[in-house]
C-alpha cells in the first residue's frame, strides 16, 4: 500500500528534539575494581553526549548479504541519525531513530516508512530478526544490563544474570572495563552474542570501534565499523533534517 500522508509536522517534532547545542565537559571517571563494574559502565554510556562516524554496516543472513556506507549521528539522550551514499555520492536513504519512534526515508524510490523501535513487524522490512532498538544501541556500542548483575569469576571478568528463562553473561576487560562480550542462552543454547572491540579512549570514556551482534540460531549477523570518529562535539540541528514532500508515498506493510 501506498497511501499519501502529511508529514512535515512529525518530522519537525524529530528536528526541535535535535536543535543544536554545546557539550558540556566531563571529569574522569576511574575504573577501580570489578565489583563496581556495571556503575563504570552505565557511567561510561552517560558519557557519550555526541557521537559522528563514519560507519560501514555488514549485514549477513540466509536471504541478503550486503554492505552499506553511511554518515552517522548521535545526540543524547536517545537520537540517532544515518545517512546512506551510494555510488558517485547519491543519495540512498535516511533514518531518524527517537526515543520510540522511527522514520526511513528512501530517497531514490521517493518512499518513506515509520513506526515503532520494538515492533517485530519491522523484521520483515529490514531482513533481520533484531529489533530496531537493539540496532540502535549496537550502533552507539552499548548493551543495556539488567538489574541483578552478579559478579561469579573475577579472574575471568565474567557476570551473569537470569530472568525470565534466559541467561545473560557479560566478559569484561579486567584493566579497563571495557565489556568485550555478552551472551544470552535459552534453554541451554546461545541465541545471541554481542561483541565489542578495538576501543577508542577519548574525551574520558570507552568507546567500541566496531560491534557485532550475532544470532546464531537464525544465521545472521550484523557488524558495525566505525572511522573517523568524533565524540562529544557540538551537534548542528540541520544535520538532523528529513524533508518529507507532498509527493512522497509511505510503505505500509500489511500485518
Amino acid at each position: 500500500k501506498y497511501p499519501t500522508y502529511g508529514f512535515l509536522l512529525f518530522c519537525l517534532l524529530f528536528s526541535w528534539r535535535c536543535a543544536s547545542h554545546s557539550i558540556p565537559r566531563t571529569t574522569p571517571f576511574k575504573f577501580d575494581a570489578l565489583p563496581q563494574w556495571p556503575l563504570f559502565y552505565q557511567e561510561n554510556h552517560n558519557r557519550l553526549k555526541s557521537l559522528k562516524s563514519e560507519s560501514r554496516i555488514s549485514l549477513e543472513s540466509p536471504t541478503l548479504a550486503t554492505t552499506v556506507t553511511v554518515a552517522l549521528i548521535f545526540s543524547a539522550p536517545d537520537t540517532l541519525f544515518m545517512q546512506a551514499e551510494g555510488f558517485l555520492g547519491m543519495d540512498l536513504g535516511k533514518i531518524l531513530i527517537g526515543k520510540d519512534r522511527f522514520i526511513l526515508y528512501n530517497q531514490f524510490n521517493n518512499q518513506f516508512i515509520a513506526g515503532g523501535l520494538d515492533d517485530p513487524h519491522y523484521n520483515i522490512f529490514l531482513e533481520t530478526n533484531l529489533t530496531l532498538q537493539q540496532l540502535k544501541n549496537a550502533f552507539i556500542g552499548f548493551v543495556p544490563l539488567p538489574p541483578n548483575l552478579t559478579l561469579i569469576d573475577e579472574k575471568e571478568g565474567l557476570f551473569i544474570s537470569r530472568m525470565d528463562g534466559q541467561e545473560h553473561r557479560y566478559k569484561v576487560n579486567r584493566e579497563n572495563g571495557s565489556l568485550e562480550w555478552m551472551e544470552i542462552y535459552q534453554e541451554g543454547e546461545i541465541i545471541l552474542k554481542q561483541e565489542f572491540k578495538n576501543y577508542a579512549s577519548t574525551k574520558s570514556l570507552l568507546f567500541p570501534r566496531i560491534t557485532r551482534i550475532i544470532l546464531p540460531q537464525r544465521k545472521e549477523m550484523v557488524a558495525i565499523f566505525h572511522k573517523n570518529i568524533k565524540i562529544n562535539e557540538a551537534i548542528d540541528k540541520n544535520s538532523y533534517f528529513i524533508e518529507i514532500g507532498p509527493k512522497t508515498r509511505q510503505l505500509i506493510i500489511d500485518k
